[in-house]
């Protein structure tokens, strides 16, 4: 499925580069070969970059949905090739939610309000629930580890926004909750 919208989108890209560059000669027949190589390997590096989503509560749903609809953009999907696609970068609980939710969804702008409204972005603004989560967090089997680390600083800033490195660097050492102020 992603090979053939791969392929779709390499058409789209060589009809619109064939538009712009009417001639005969080898030399330029050569560049617009050239063109499309280097065409195919953007598109295909920008469809294996996309991130995927899991619905775990330390994920940024607003992050992500920028990410994607980004790429989406820049590959050239309408909406409804969006709504075809997205679900192949959702796993775990959001892959779930989404395939409990998929007949609900007909449209783009539907798809975005509903998974943003299921998994909202975790907005605390007490320090004792953001120490609760500090103190909770912990990494997920599958998950990399700059992707923890990257979460737990957010947390640790969201505790003490002025928090330094060193006090964060204890931290993650001892996980001793009296380096927390």
């Amino acid at each position: 499925m992603l090979t053939d919208e791969l392929a779709r989108a390499q058409v789209r890209s060589r009809s619109q580069l064939t538009s712009s560059y009417h001639t005969s000669s080898t030399t330029q027949s050569d560049n617009l070969y050239s063109i499309y190589a280097m065409a195919d390997s953007q598109y295909s590096k920008l469809i294996d970059s996309i991130p995927t989503f899991s619905g775990n509560p330390h994920e940024n749903i607003n992050q992500w949905l920028g990410i994607v609809s980004l790429k989406f953009y820049i590959i050239g999907y309408d909406s409804r090739q969006k709504c075809r696609f997205i679900p192949q970068y959702l796993t775990g609980s959001a892959l779930q939610w989404y395939l409990a939710h998929c007949s609900e969804l007909s449209s783009w702008d539907k798809e975005l309000a509903a998974i943003t409204s299921a998994f909202p972005d975790l907005i605390t603004t007490s320090r004792d629930m953001n120490l609760k989560l500090l103190r909770d967090r912990k990494q997920a089997d599958t998950e990399p580890f700059i992707d923890y680390y990257t979460s737990i600083i957010d947390l640790c800033r969201k505790h003490a926004h002025n928090m330094p490195d060193i006090q964060i660097d204890r931290l993650a050492k001892s996980w001793d909750e009296n380096y927390i102020v």
